[in-house]
Parts: C-alpha cells; structure tokens; sequence
C-alpha cells in the first residue's frame, strides 16, 4: 500500500499518484522557487492552465491540490478507484483519485497528471507537486540559485561526473505512487533507511521510536510530547526529542550533519524521515536510473 505522512510544518497531509505520464522537457530549463519560513520548497505551477502555489515535494506520493482551487479549473475528471494509504504514523485514509488535463512549471509539461483533492484550506498554498510527475525527468533542486532545473542527458551526464551519485532506493506502488529512500548511518552504530522528503519543513529529523533504545537516548531525559491526528484527535502520536551524535550517508562519510536534534515517533511506518537541504546545496534527481548526485 502506498504511505502518506502528515506533519507540523506541512499545512496538509502527503498523498500520491500517476496512471500515465507523457512529460516532455526538450531541453535544459528552470523555474525559481522560494523558501517559506518553514523551509518548504515554494513553486508556480499550473494545472489545467490556471496557475498556482504549490510545494514542491519529494516526500509527497501523491499530488494534490486543494477544493478552492479544483473549483477554478475544468476538467479535473473523478476516477472510478481510489486509493487506500497510510500516514507515516500509521493511520490509514482511503483518497479519491482525479486526472486533470496537464501540469506544466516552466517548460516541463506533464500530459494527464494523477490528484486527489483535499477539502481544506491553507492560505497561500494550492497544493503539493509529487515526485510523479518527474519519474522520466532528472532535475536539480539548486538551493543556491533557488532554481529547480530541468535536465537533459548532456547535462546529466556532466553533473555526474563532478558529484557524488548516492543510489536511491526507489518505492513505487501500483504505479501511483512514488517515494524515494537512502541508507543513513546513524550515530556511527545503525544503518537505517531514510525518505528523503524535501517537504518535511527546515531541520526535520524523524526516526522510528523503536530505535531509541539501540541508539543510547535516555528516555527519561528527552522531552516527550503528544501530537493528535488533525483528522481524528483520538489519535495521538508520541513523539520524543533528543539530540544525536551524526547522521552520514552511507558511503558518503562526507555527506552528514553532526548533533541533529532528533523526533523518535512511536509507530513511525518508515526507519527514518529526513529533509534534503543539508544532503547538499545542489542535488540532482535521477530516478530512470535510482539515483541522487549530490554536488
């Protein structure tokens, strides 16, 4: 089944999808972005030719957009199925599944893009651009240029031989649904598996709970709170926050960020989650071949 995850940076849940993907980047190209105060990758994008706010997000399966701006565009079809999935703490939620006519950032057109609406509202945000849409496109998220670039097989090609390429761990389900993971080396001690979830917010470290102890964190000395579900407040998540020694990719010792404050989540359907900008200021995507090229 495909995973959904919810946290308190993000405004709304993550969800996932595609049935047929004709995307088309004919050569290198970018669009710009910019940073919210959470530290969401915040982009322009349109659907069905009526232009949005989305965020750009490589931990949200599916793509979605929100009932206020499903109503300003035509032809976003309902499906017959639909989609049952599980929030990275394990709830479950069943989802309707839409195909709209086209997405299209910049010059990047994706023909007949998989969604599902959610009925909320979120100020300024319109929705979540899934990784999808970009299974047969690479691109580089450039913090430093705050650009997100398009890719062509020179290009790639060139990028690859000046970084260093990490091998992704790729999750698709029923062709809806897409996540993407990379081993982590924790404290020097366990190798855990990580989503790399650009849309997590700014310093956003998860670990399941279950870790906690062959970690060495103290229980008793972490702070521990309770997050209740925003769609059924019975459900609580237990959370406990800790400092760790460092995180590293594996392979990539040089790739790592030392004292990480740490959430341990209880039921965590995942090892790990991790946000992307301290990978690297320049990381470039190569799903068609599972991997990450970090510059």
């Amino acid at each position: 089944m495909a995973r959904i995850y919810f946290n308190r940076y993000k405004t709304f849940f993550l969800l996932i999808g595609l049935l047929c993907i004709n995307a088309v980047a004919y050569a290198q190209s970018s669009i710009p972005f910019t940073i919210t105060a959470q530290g969401h990758i915040m982009v322009k994008a349109s659907i069905n030719g009526v232009e949005g706010n989305f965020i750009f997000d490589t931990g949200a399966g599916l793509t979605v957009i929100t009932k206020a701006f499903a109503s300003k565009i035509n032809g976003a079809a309902k499906e017959d199925g639909g989609l049952t999935l599980f929030r990275a703490t394990g709830e479950k939620m069943t989802v309707d599944l839409y195909k709209a006519n086209i997405l299209s950032l910049g010059s990047f057109v994706e023909q007949n893009p998989q969604l599902t609406i959610v009925d909320a509202i979120f100020g300024e945000i319109d929705g979540l651009i899934s990784l999808m849409s970009f299974r047969n496109q690479p691109f580089t998220i450039d913090y430093n240029k705050k650009q997100i670039v398009f890719e062509t097989g020179e290009t790639l090609a060139a990028i690859k031989k000046q970084g260093s390429i990490v091998p992704l761990q790729m999750d698709m389900s029923r062709d809806k649904t897409l996540d993407v993971f990379v081993y982590v080396v924790v404290n020097n001690k366990l190798t855990l598996q990580f989503c790399i979830d650009s849309g997590a917010g700014a310093n956003i470290y998860r670990i399941n709970g279950k870790y906690i102890s062959a970690l060495g964190v103290d229980t008793a000395a972490a702070v521990k709170t309770y997050h209740p579900s925003e769609f059924n407040p019975q459900i609580k998540t237990v959370i406990y926050s800790a400092n760790l020694q460092s995180l590293a990719i594996k392979g990539f010792p040089a790739i790592n960020v030392q004292n990480v404050k740490t959430q341990f989540i209880d039921g965590l359907i995942y090892d790990g989650i991790v946000w992307l900008s301290w990978i690297g200021k320049q990381v470039t995507f190569d799903l068609p071949h599972s991997e990450m090229v970090v510059r």
